[in-house]
This record gives C-alpha cells, sequence and structure tokens, in this order.
C-alpha cells in the first residue's frame, strides 16, 4: 500500500517546512503545488526536495486557487499508482494526529473514501497577550504547536480516497462515484491562524480569492460565535461587508475552546462535525466497477 499526498501551497513559508517534514513520513510521495506565492515558500520546497526525495515540487505558476487545482496534480502522477494505494488531499497546515499509515492499513477493502476530523486550533486572546509581552514566541522559527494552545473540533471532510485503474475526477475538489466511506474519522490538527504576522498575510493573500466566493467561512457576519461549530453556521449570510481586515478579527476568547495539555486525548465531537456520508444503494455504480477490468480487455 502507497500513499500519494497532493499538496496546494501559498504563502505558507513560516510552517511549510514543517508539514512537509512531518507528512514525508508516511507519504510514500508529496506532490507540491505553489500557485502564486510571494514569499520563500517555494524555495523552502526546492530545498527540502534536495535531501528528501519523497517531496517532490510538480509546479508553480500564479493560478487563482480552486479546489480543481489537486485534480491536475493527480492527473499528471495517477499512473505511479496501483489499485488499492490511496491518495491524500493534504493542506500546507495540517499535522496528523493518527498515523495515516496505520489507520488506511486497517480501512476494510469495502470503503474508498476516509473523512478527517479537524482539530482546529486558533490564536487566542491568551496568545495575543503573550503575544504583547513576546513577540519572538510566535517567530516562524518556532515550531507551530508550542505556539497555540487551545482548540476545538469543529471540523471534518474527506482527506482520503482509495485508487482503482477505473476511478474518474473530470473536475471539482474530489472525485466521482467513490464507494462508501469509512464511518470512522482519522484525526489531525489544523493551523490556520499562527502569529499575527501570518494572519494578516493570510488575510490579504485571500482577498481576491473571497472576492470571487471562495472562503465563505472568512466573510460570516458572527465569525467568532461561528467557531465551536461551523456545522451550524450560516454560511448563506457570508458577504464581502464582512471581510476581515486585520489579525484582530481573527482573535477568538480562549473560554470557547479547549486547551492543549499533556496527557489530554483529543475527543472526536460528532455533535459539532458535518456527518460523514452514509452509503446509498447504487447497483450501477457497483455494476461499473465490477465490470471495469472486462472492459479495459475489450478495448
Amino acid at each position: 500500500m502507497k500513499i500519494f499526498s497532493l499538496c496546494l501551497v501559498k504563502d505558507e513559508s513560516d510552517l511549510i517546512a514543517q508539514t512537509l517534514t512531518a507528512a514525508a513520513k508516511w507519504s510514500d510521495a508529496i506532490y507540491v503545488f505553489d500557485n502564486g506565492s510571494t514569499d520563500d515558500t517555494w524555495a523552502l520546497v526546492r530545498e527540502l526536495a534536495k535531501t528528501e526525495p519523497r517531496i517532490v515540487p510538480d509546479r508553480q505558476d500564479g493560478t487563482p486557487y480552486s479546489p480543481d487545482l489537486r485534480r491536475l496534480l493527480f492527473d499528471a502522477h495517477r499512473d505511479e499508482a496501483d489499485d488499492g494505494d490511496w491518495w491524500c488531499s493534504l493542506d500546507a497546515d495540517e499535522f496528523y494526529i493518527d498515523d495515516p499509515r496505520l489507520f488506511l492499513a486497517d480501512v476494510p477493502a469495502t470503503f474508498e473514501e476516509v473523512w478527517a476530523a479537524s482539530f482546529e486550533f486558533y490564536f487566542t486572546d491568551k496568545d495575543a497577550d503573550r503575544y504583547a509581552r513576546d513577540p519572538s514566541a510566535y517567530g516562524d522559527d518556532v515550531p507551530v504547536e508550542r505556539k497555540l494552545r487551545f482548540y476545538v473540533n469543529n471540523w471534518s471532510e474527506p482527506r482520503f480516497f482509495r485508487y482503482r485503474r477505473g476511478l474518474r475526477w473530470r473536475n471539482g475538489a474530489w472525485p466521482e462515484r467513490l464507494g462508501p466511506a469509512c464511518p470512522t474519522r482519522i484525526r489531525l490538527k489544523h493551523f490556520q491562524y499562527r502569529s499575527p504576522q501570518q494572519i494578516q498575510k493570510r488575510l490579504n493573500t485571500r482577498l481576491e480569492a473571497m472576492a470571487r466566493g471562495r472562503f465563505l467561512h472568512e466573510m460570516l457576519p458572527q465569525w467568532n460565535e461561528a467557531v465551536p461549530s461551523f456545522r451550524a453556521a450560516d454560511f448563506a449570510a457570508s458577504d464581502l461587508q464582512h471581510v476581515p481586515r486585520t489579525w484582530r478579527d481573527r482573535v477568538v476568547d480562549s473560554s470557547m475552546l479547549i486547551e492543549d495539555v499533556p496527557g489530554r486525548d483529543y475527543l472526536v465531537d460528532e455533535s459539532a462535525l458535518p456527518p460523514i456520508p452514509r452509503p446509498r444503494p447504487d447497483w450501477l455504480a457497483w455494476l461499473g466497477r465490477k465490470t471495469e477490468p472486462l472492459r479495459r480487455l475489450v478495448r
């Protein structure tokens, strides 16, 4: 079983070396697409690749963000996979709590998709106070898990899919007509908001995409109140008038979150997460998968 990771990056120089180094421990290859970094992100990726062959700097261009970009990486490298291998949608600011290699090895063959339980770490009022006293505690050279201490398990989405030669991915963020999703979620830590300087750069970088209707969660009128459970948030209320302008707009009240202390387990809160789609009876999709080998023989 191999694991191939598809990673989109843009202006993640404070974190990208940590992310790729961690993911290289369980990925057989990490294909990286930089869609327009203006900092040292791409140079760092290329430098890491010199000593870690699993990291593959695939391409860099200024293509505006789209969920479809990972498909381009998949199309370029799908021939390297065999039936039963896994592909990961790897974000540049995610670190896995569960070892994906061990987790995926235990997923029964009937499941073709795995969702993540995302433990979201936020920059809080306590971090803002600490930053005011000691800005160096949030410098780019500080490991991210030493910066942030408060989180909530408030999001989940698909992160892995099982490969088969008949798989189709023609557009969008995810392949088409996958089989049932595993009912157990793999856990990860997500560090979107890491320091005042990084948060400000993130907001500035995303202004154009937000104007095109992307990143709706950044434009919620009551963003702070939505943090405990984005599942309950009204994304229809997202509007450009609510675009955050400064890093202070992303400071979260620590009392709403869980403090990350040694020995405390990361418990999945199913009530706060989008539900994993339940398998639907779809005999046509099943028949299509079963007859794919026969179709290949007669082509």
